[in-house]
């Protein structure tokens, strides 16, 4: 509730895969869709996952849905 300013900043958080290189569900997936079928592959396409390291399960669940 509230003014709604936020609403867009939330948006691009929630759409992130990556947040320490800003890489975006969407990049990922693409880069699956692309042959990236590793966590390592992604992470050359887009970095995400090169950093910390946190949101490589996620990345791991993507490329699971996409079999």
């Amino acid at each position: 509730t509230g003014c709604g300013n936020c609403i867009k900043d939330i948006e691009k958080i929630l759409s992130l895969a990556c947040g320490c290189k800003m890489v975006t569900v969407e990049d990922v997936v693409k880069a699956v869709e692309n042959g990236a079928n590793t966590v390592e592959k992604i992470g050359e396409v887009t970095g995400a996952g090169t950093d910390c390291g946190k949101c490589k399960m996620l990345l791991q669940n993507i490329i699971d849905l996409k079999k």
